[in-house]
Parts: structure tokens; sequence; C-alpha cells
């Protein structure tokens, strides 16, 4: 499969809105989805605001293309809020989503990499990311790609908090 990496343009705004619709749903909604859920994933995955997103230069969002259609993204936050004392102003890696069917095919690797390869030359030395601690694909994922989980935060959604690892590399 020849998957091409490049930076999300504008125009590709509203693909991007429904694949994080649809990566988000297939990783988190594991009991079905709730009035919680679909608020969210309708407020906060619309065109508008990844179009936003994408044109913030604070932010720099990749995109995996199979035949030009985007099949995965990551997303990085060049001057994020710190989630813990443990982790220094780095960038963050906010967002690495594949679509469930391009998954285990090289594509997150294939993101992450080029995450870490920016960062590098813009001359960070470190970034972070948080991953859902019960997301234990994407735990192993990263750990195999040498993050080292460093604590924990919490994803607010509503009134509820879900458990998040903060999970640090050195470049």
């Amino acid at each position: 499969m020849n998957i091409e990496i490049s930076k999300i343009m504008p125009s590709d705004a509203g693909k991007l809105a429904v694949l994080k619709q649809q990566v988000w749903i297939s990783t988190y909604a594991n009991e079905g989805i709730n009035e919680e859920f679909s608020g969210y994933v309708l407020s906060e995955f619309t065109r508008e605001k990844v179009l936003n997103s994408v044109s913030d230069r604070d932010r720099l969002t990749l995109g995996a293309y199979y035949n030009q259609n985007l099949t995965g993204c990551a997303e990085i936050i060049l001057l994020p809020e710190r989630p813990h004392q443990a982790v220094k102003p780095c960038p963050e890696i906010a967002t690495l989503y594949v679509l469930e069917r391009f998954q285990d095919q090289g594509i997150g690797k294939m993101l992450l990499t080029e995450c870490l390869h920016r960062l590098q030359e813009l001359g960070f030395l470190q970034t972070w990311l948080t991953v859902y601690y019960r997301n234990e694909k994407a735990i192993r994922f990263y750990e195999k790609m040498n993050f080292l989980n460093v604590g924990e935060t919490d994803f607010e959604l509503g009134s509820n908090r879900y458990k998040n690892y903060i999970m640090l590399k050195d470049l």
C-alpha cells in the first residue's frame, strides 16, 4: 500500500473532521454512543473547528493519504499547556488517528515518525502525548516507539473525568 504523508491543507478540513469523528467514536464509545459523546463529537469535530486548527500557526497537522484519500492524521501543538510538572515545556502530539480499516498497516508509525522528524528539525528535544489508560493497543504502540509513562492527567468531558497516561519521549 502506497501511503503519502504530507501537511493537511485547509481544503481537506471536511475530510479531516469526518475522520476525527469516526476514529474518536470507534476508539472511545466502547459501550455505544451516549449523549455526552455525541455532543462532544458534534461540537468539537466540525469543519470550521478543524479548519481553524489546520490554519493555526502554532499547530502542525499531517495527513496520511492513500490514493489521495485521507486515512489518518497527526496533530502537533507547538506551545501547549503542560499537563504535569514532569513535562518540561515542549510540543504535544495531540492527535494520532488512523481509520480502523487502515490500522495495523504501519500508517500510525509513519505519521508518528514524521512528527518526530519535523520536531527534531525545529530543534525540539522532547515531545509528549496523552493516551486513554484503557487503550492498551495505543499504549503498547507508544511504548514500542520509546515513549515513557511519566504520570497521569484527566480528560474532562461534561461532568466526567477520564484517566489518561502522559507519555514523554526524548528526541
